[in-house]
């Protein structure tokens, strides 16, 4: 937040003698005067942890700070150990903005002193709103330029990272990544909008737990997008993780999954990084993955699947050799049969292991795929078209 709302806080708090701090309207510290010992737990839980707690916030709401026009002595809260304070609200032109706090204990503060403090919060909600614009710009061209830079969005992809490192909106780090949340549901079919506030939010969340300018968000259709600096190895998976646990889980329409790319030495790299995030976490939700994340480099075969499809549908890649499975009787006893089999680079017997069957049952259902499928098994080429029609199958959903 800008330097005008601490320069406030701080003349303020000197001017009445009292310890002084501003949260914006979620109860968010944004500045905050130096305290003496013994000020408040909620007070230092808010500074340390950048926001007070959920349980001192709902209280507060009972009480109606939201809703306060004017000064609103809160009482002291021996539960929370909680000294009394006094709420001013911050507002300009009605637009709620935030709220300035003063301790109001062990002398509750005098007309005059309120008084003071009301004037203050009229520069105070000035200060706030400026930022508030000016934060809103910079996270518009931020947008902007991060569209761009993957990819998804007119522009020249190597201006927009000079800028975005020139401007300072993301610093310059050994490696980076892209991070892809999305919550899947039918193909096609657009997320909810609560599944997309809650996927933004999570992401926010991430935002401020990570050093400034060390993370980029950009909303696109349903998916969240993040691009990361990475200072220490494997950060990518670990902020994914926190990502996904930030997102919640499938209250609003279905389990979220992180795609994370590969980390690149240069931001130049990033336009693909987008491509093998969101590809990640594709392959995952089509496939089944188990886990909330999915590393393009923990893909597999899937790689080149992926990368030869493109944008193109695998249900109209799957050869004839594999549709002629699909619609034999016993199809899905023999398409799992030939998965296993086939995953297995050939070993009948850790096949016939993993499917609880005898090796001569085994044989038999092998033989069945050669006479539906018209192919032999012994063959490099017809075994690496079925198991790529294995891959194609999964990725088209129809796996089950």
């Amino acid at each position: 937040m800008s330097d005008d709302v601490q320069a406030l806080v701080d003349a303020l708090a000197a001017e009445l003698d009292r310890p002084t701090g501003v949260d914006d309207r979620h109860f968010r510290s944004v500045a905050y005067s130096s305290h003496p010992e013994g000020v408040d737990s909620v007070r230092i839980a808010s500074i340390l942890q950048r926001e007070a707690p959920r349980r001192v916030t709902e209280w507060l709401e009972s009480l109606g700070v939201q809703e306060a026009t004017e000064a609103l002595r809160v009482p002291a809260n021996a539960e929370f150990e909680m000294a009394a304070r006094v709420c001013v609200p911050l507002r300009f032109d009605a637009v709620p903005l935030g709220y300035l706090w003063l301790i109001d204990e062990p002398e509750p503060l005098t007309d005059e002193q309120l008084g003071e403090a009301g004037r203050y919060a009229e520069e105070f909600a000035v200060a706030l709103y400026r930022a508030r614009l000016l934060e809103r710009d910079d996270r518009r061209r931020e947008r902007e330029l991060v569209g761009q830079l993957l990819g998804l969005r007119e522009g020249d992809a190597t201006l927009a990272a000079e800028e975005l490192l020139r401007a300072g909106h993301l610093v310059k780090a050994p490696t980076y990544a892209v991070l892809v949340a999305a919550a899947p549901g039918e193909e096609g079919e657009a997320a909810p909008d609560a599944v997309r506030v809650r996927l933004v939010d999570a992401a926010e969340q991430l935002r401020r737990a990570v050093a400034p300018h060390h993370l980029l968000v950009l909303v696109h259709g349903g998916e969240v997008v993040v691009v990361l600096a990475c200072t220490s190895p494997g950060e990518s998976t670990r902020r994914a993780a926190a990502l996904a646990a930030a997102a919640g889980g499938a209250e609003e329409g279905g389990r979220t999954l992180v795609g994370v790319s590969d980390e690149f030495a240069t931001t130049g790299a990033l336009r693909a990084g987008y491509r093998q995030a969101r590809a990640a976490g594709r392959v995952a939700a089509a496939i089944g993955r188990e886990g909330p994340v999915a590393s393009w480099g923990d893909l597999g075969a899937y790689r080149v699947v992926v990368t030869m499809l493109g944008d193109r549908d695998p249900t109209d890649r799957i050869p004839d050799s594999f549709q002629r499975l699909l619609a034999a009787d016993e199809g899905p006893v023999l398409i799992e049969t030939l998965e296993r089999y086939l995953d297995l680079a050939g070993d009948a017997r850790a096949a016939a292991d993993l499917l609880y069957i005898h090796r001569s049952s085994l044989y038999g259902r092998l033989h069945r795929i050669e006479e539906i499928a018209a192919v032999d098994l012994r063959s490099g080429e017809d075994r690496l078209e079925l198991h790529l029609a294995v891959r194609l199958w999964r990725l088209a959903g129809l796996g089950g």
